[in-house]
């Protein structure tokens, strides 16, 4: 497939933050408009000019501003826009009460006036720009979303024909199609689907997605196929696509329809991310700074954990090992050294609190957790998470994913350092106990929140300072 002509988001960060720039220039020179002096450069221009760039930056990168604009509404745009510019423009309206208090309040307002106005006018005209040329690169067919469609034989022939004559549904293009019927809730697995699209194996789901660079998969589940969506999700809901719903009778008068093209085909979303994006971006602003905080103050423990680890046992300080990230991507994660060298020889092995190659200072550093703390690098990489479920090897994942397909699911999120299997179970030893624990990373993955995390992270610290680690 060849590659398309996208705007990358990283053009419209850039001119956001020329945008900030050309404000804080605006408010200076109302501000002297205001107050009667003379227009000038003072010492604390530039300086505020970055802390109030870096500061509007930030707040519309968490209300989720810099997402792929080719999935965005100008109507949408405005209110996201506006709610974000007057949130910020709030707080620095504060900031200026307390820093420069007035008796007079009409100068507050005159400058919460020119803050607001130039950086949501000058916000919005900018991305304007921006999605008029994406609508109009889907319009003309250079940019599109290519389109898996996965249903039963009975239903997906006549929601392709009615999707592919709606003149808004051309920003998908279907390159495929899945029959249910090849799970075997129908009578004919081999039944062929007569519609101008390829049809692919059920069984190789991922192989397709991957090898089409699928983006959009729509699933028209007929009456008698139910039972198969929630097979289909289990093993598309932790793949890199978004995932729709074709909806009946029932979904319609039920109100979970969630749509905002209003001459398009409606569709149920199937959100498959654990958080929304506002939510995963304050995460992950809350990952780094945690982890820069934890790793600027652990600077002299981590030095004295790498040498009594180089004088405890023969081997590299830095145990290196690939695991299995978001998505079902590889990672390399980081540990001190808690084992003797070499001590997966023989092959990938689980270890227990009776396990001989683990060195006598390693399991001092398991029973408070300590081995674990240069995997502060993996958050700051975004590989990891401070919460979330635990990594695992391939070799022992795809076991997991054999007996228990479910297993998949708890790809959605992102491996954290800690989480509800950790504290709850702890490290696994044999692959019963790794299923034991399996459950309870599932129901963070479904339940994922910001307080969740909290009370995950507080129990965390309890349990390492009670030393009941293993």
């Amino acid at each position: 497939m060849e590659n398309q002509p996208r705007i990358h988001s990283k053009w419209l960060l850039l001119s956001d933050v020329v945008v900030f720039i050309l404000s804080w220039f605006i408010f200076y020179y109302c501000r002297a408009l205001m107050y009667g002096y003379a227009f000038r450069i003072s010492s604390g221009f530039f300086p505020g000019l970055f802390l109030y760039t870096l500061s509007w930056t930030i707040l519309f990168y968490i209300t989720g501003s810099y997402r792929s604009i080719y999935y965005r509404s100008r109507l949408n745009e405005i209110y996201l826009t506006f709610l974000t510019v007057l949130g910020g423009t709030i707080v620095l309206l504060f900031v200026f009460i307390l820093k420069n208090p007035h008796e007079n309040n009409q100068s507050y307002y005159l400058e919460f006036i020119s803050i607001l106005v130039p950086v949501f006018v000058l916000s919005l005209s900018h991305r304007f720009i921006f999605l008029q040329q994406a609508k109009k690169q889907l319009n003309n067919g250079t940019v599109y979303f290519p389109t898996l469609l996965l249903g039963s034989s009975e239903d997906i022939v006549p929601f392709y024909q009615d999707f592919t004559k709606n003149p808004e549904n051309k920003t998908h293009r279907i390159v495929g199609c899945i029959v249910f019927e090849q799970y075997g809730s129908g009578d004919d697995s081999s039944r062929v689907i007569k519609i101008n699209v390829q049809q692919f194996d059920v069984n190789n789901i991922q192989k397709t997605i991957e090898a089409h660079k699928i983006e959009e998969i729509i699933i028209v589940p007929g009456k008698k196929e139910r039972d198969v969506l929630t097979k289909v999700l289990k093993q598309t809901g932790h793949l890199d696509v978004n995932i729709k719903i074709a909806p009946d009778a029932a979904d319609i008068l039920s109100g979970i329809i969630h749509t905002e093209n209003v001459m398009a085909t409606p569709l149920i979303e199937a959100h498959t991310g654990n958080l929304p994006l506002w939510q995963q971006n304050i995460k992950r602003l809350f990952d780094v700074t945690l982890a820069i905080f934890l790793g600027l103050i652990f600077i002299p423990l981590f030095i004295y954990l790498a040498i009594r680890v180089r004088l405890s046992s023969k081997g590299p300080i830095l145990f290196k090992q690939e695991r299995l990230g978001h998505k079902g991507k590889p990672f390399i994660m980081y540990k001190f050294r808690s084992m003797v060298a070499d001590a997966e020889i023989k092959g990938p092995q689980l270890s227990s609190s009776s396990d001989s190659r683990i060195t006598s200072w390693g399991r001092i550093m398991r029973k408070w957790r300590l081995d674990e703390t240069p995997q502060i690098w993996n958050v700051l990489l975004g590989e990891m998470s401070m919460v979330g479920p635990r990594p695992e090897r391939k070799f022992f994942a795809e076991k997991l994913i054999a007996s228990h397909p479910e297993y998949q699911y708890i790809f959605k999120a992102k491996p954290g350092i800690t989480g509800w299997g950790m504290i709850k179970f702890g490290y696994a030893s044999n692959m019963e106990e790794m299923i034991e624990r399996m459950p309870y990373d599932l129901m963070y993955v479904e339940n994922a929140s910001l307080l969740l995390d909290i009370k995950i992270l507080i129990y965390t610290i309890k349990l390492i300072l009670s030393g009941k680690g293993k």
